[in-house]
């Protein structure tokens, strides 16, 4: 398994590593209604059947199946102190100050784009980074990536709950492309400040994902939580709204 960021970084991908030997292997192929959130982010690419609407009268229910990967996106979060980071339960509570590093993976190519809500009611940019591959918001499945990856995001709930806004999907996402800034030269980052999108943008985009195709599980024993579109379509979108409790 590839990772992103520090050296820090290292440890983690190596115990994911481990877990991932210890995991059970990947799902059938034969995609069916009762498989899990998880079940689907680890499967193999297999037959997704869906509705074919192209058809009138005695054909109106025709299916047709296409082979696919359900996209999906597994994420974490560590508490990060003293420049150590554990892992901590998302459905946790959190105390303002704690500072926090999600680690994402997806089970399939895609682009990225991750927003946290200011106090200000607008979102600015958390990922892409110029820490992580130049800002390059092109993701691949085996990659543990922290975000951030040096420091923590510390929180300080603003309305009471800390929002942090992420978006997988298989084509870059004309709304939120105003988030990728320019590729920076090696050793280089940009001073100019993370750009910020309006809560408008935010709903257009998350209205882009009918929520009966996204299937979401959370894995206590892992501390994770698996999000999934079940679609398989080639224009499938994941879009996953954290929410942070405080003390």
């Amino acid at each position: 398994m590839l990772f992103c960021g520090s050296p820090l970084v290292l440890v983690f991908s190596l115990m994911a590593g481990l877990w991932w030997l210890a995991a059970p292997g990947p799902a059938s192929a034969q995609r069916g209604g009762k498989q899990s959130a998880r079940d689907l982010f680890y499967a193999e690419a297999g037959l997704i059947v869906s509705p074919d609407t192209s058809h009138k009268g005695k054909f109106a229910a025709v299916k047709k199946s296409v082979v696919a990967v359900a996209l999906g996106v597994k994420y974490r979060i560590w508490k990060v102190v003293g420049g150590a980071a554990a892992e901590a339960d998302p459905a946790g509570t959190f105390t303002q100050g704690d500072s926090i590093r999600l680690g994402v993976e997806i089970n399939d190519t895609g682009y990225l784009y991750i927003v946290r809500r200011q106090s200000s009611g607008r979102w600015r940019r958390v990922f892409p980074t110029p820490e992580i591959e130049h800002g390059n918001h092109f993701v691949r499945s085996g990659v543990i990536y922290p975000i951030p990856p040096e420091e923590g995001l510390d929180l300080s709930f603003p309305s009471g709950t800390e929002r942090l806004f992420l978006v997988l999907s298989r084509s870059p996402v004309k709304n939120l492309e105003v988030l990728v800034g320019p590729r920076q030269p090696d050793n280089t980052v940009s001073a100019a400040p993370d750009p910020e999108i309006p809560d408008a943008v935010v709903e257009t985009v998350r209205a882009l994902a009918s929520p009966k195709d996204l299937l979401t599980e959370r894995t206590p024993g892992e501390k994770a939580v698996y999000v999934v579109n079940r679609t398989g379509r080639p224009d499938s979108l994941v879009v996953v709204e954290i929410r942070l409790s405080s003390r």
